[in-house]
């Protein structure tokens, strides 16, 4: 069974700087054609409990697994979109609600930034974190939730939460705002570490769907090839 999804995002022109040893990192900064599919085009897909399928659409390549509900997402990445960044912008995009990769004009979430470490709701959609541990969150837990804060990448980013190390340029520590998903290790590897413990959640009118991520390494090897998002979802109800 196939999959399908885009990703894309604009650059972060200060971020450039900031993010530049995401690109230096890198081991495969491949781009990968682009196709354009509708929103409408995904309806029909769907992921029977204990199987899984293979993305391809919108540019994308990974694999997503229905276990109880709970959806996960292996080595997700699509086609990356030029902006004003370099090197090129990575701007990809998911479809909670489709299981399924989306595209500018129909997503839940965009992961963008020039190694794609920061994440926004599309739209009037909201997102916020919370610090409990991904399986013990609930619908409720929305209210308590904390909101993004401000960001040199934007309002409603939730991005860098910790740079580390020594000797971090101003630029970069300027976007660990004690609000994000990631801690930056900026020495001695560069390395992108998740938050332990920190869920985030997605709303859309009533709809809540909590997520977290993993690693941006493919197959979650840190220090590997990235960008690919390892990450898991589940909708709550009330």
């Amino acid at each position: 069974m196939k999959r399908n999804n885009t990703l894309t995002r604009a650059a972060l022109t200060i971020c450039t700087g900031a993010l530049l040893c995401f690109a230096s990192c890198s081991k495969n900064n491949d781009v990968i054609a682009d196709e354009k599919i509708t929103l409408e085009d995904a309806l029909s897909l769907t992921i029977p409990d204990g199987d899984s399928a293979t993305l391809s659409s919108n540019g994308s390549q990974g694999k997503i697994y229905n276990d109880g509900g709970i959806y996960t997402v292996a080595n997700f990445r699509q086609s990356y979109s030029s902006g004003p960044g370099q090197p090129a912008d990575g701007n990809f995009y998911w479809d909670f609600p489709n299981n399924d990769a989306g595209n500018p004009g129909a997503h839940s979430i965009k992961f963008s930034g020039i190694a794609t470490g920061d994440i926004t709701a599309s739209g009037s959609n909201e997102i916020r974190f919370i610090d409990v541990y991904f399986d013990d969150v609930e619908y409720g837990d929305w209210s308590s939730a904390s909101t993004p804060q401000a960001s040199p990448a934007g309002s409603g980013v939730i991005g860098m939460d910790e740079v580390t190390g020594t000797g971090v340029p101003p630029a970069v520590a300027a976007y660990a705002n004690g609000a994000g998903w990631y801690i930056y290790q900026w020495t001695p590897s560069h390395h992108v570490i998740p938050v332990p413990d920190r869920t985030l959640l997605w709303k859309s009118g009533s709809t809540i769907y909590k997520f977290d991520i993993s690693s941006i390494y493919q197959n979650g090897v840190t220090g590997g090839a990235f960008p690919y998002y390892n990450f898991r979802y589940q909708q709550l109800t009330p």
